[in-house]
């Protein structure tokens, strides 16, 4: 569950085939940028490829710029992530086990929930080919490639909705060949959220890591 986070955490100079390509996805990050806050709910696929088992999820992310986020995924592995200026935590109630980090860890370019909550500035850290246009259901498809080597982010396949400008879809592999993928099913902007939210109450029994000062 560790190597989760730091996927997600961790884990886009760009070459654009056309110049309608550099416009959508720079709609896509001004979409983001110009929302108060969103709330979306996805399912997860993760898919490890030494087992050849595939784990899936569902959950739901709540956004305030700029690191506020409430990441929660439910059965049959909870886990809650929240972020915000002070301190990131990982919350596994089955385990009775949290880890906490300093909010740097969302600073590098690499991190996917930048990338997840339109904050990452893809065409300064990510190289990327156009794979497709599917405009029967509005989506265009794109690999992204991070320019300084990532073994948590090897490749990024990015869908976006080319209609309403919002990411539909991620899938992150990395260097031992898992997959992480991402679905957005539900997103509702500018909704009524207040910073108060973004806070986590452990019980007495929870073991914490603190990993506050790691390098």
């Amino acid at each position: 569950m560790k190597k989760f986070l730091l996927t997600l955490l961790f884990s886009l100079y760009i070459c654009f085939p056309a110049f309608a390509d550099v416009d959508l996805l720079h709609d896509v990050e001004q979409s983001y940028q110009s929302m108060k806050n969103f709330k979306a709910e996805f399912n997860q696929k993760l898919f490890h490829r030494e087992s050849n088992t595939t784990q899936k999820r569902t959950g739901s992310i709540e956004f305030m710029p700029q690191t506020f986020i409430f990441w929660e995924t439910n059965a049959p592995d909870k886990e809650v992530i929240v972020c915000n200026e002070k301190e990131v935590w990982n919350y596994l109630p089955d385990e009775e086990l949290a880890y906490r980090y300093s909010p740097k860890v969302l600073e590098t370019s690499h991190a996917i929930l930048n990338v997840i909550t339109g904050q990452a500035k893809l065409e300064d850290n990510f190289e990327m080919e156009f794979i497709s246009e599917d405009k029967a259901n509005n989506t265009a498809e794109f690999i992204l490639y991070p320019i300084e080597a990532n073994p948590q982010m090897v490749e990024v396949t990015l869908t976006v909705n080319t209609k309403d400008k919002h990411i539909q879809k991620i899938i992150v592999l990395d260097f031992f060949g898992n997959l992480n993928t991402i679905e957005f099913t539900k997103f509702h902007e500018n909704i009524s959220l207040k910073k108060s939210h973004f806070s986590l109450q452990l019980p007495q029994d929870v073991e914490i890591e603190d990993h506050f000062n790691d390098k």
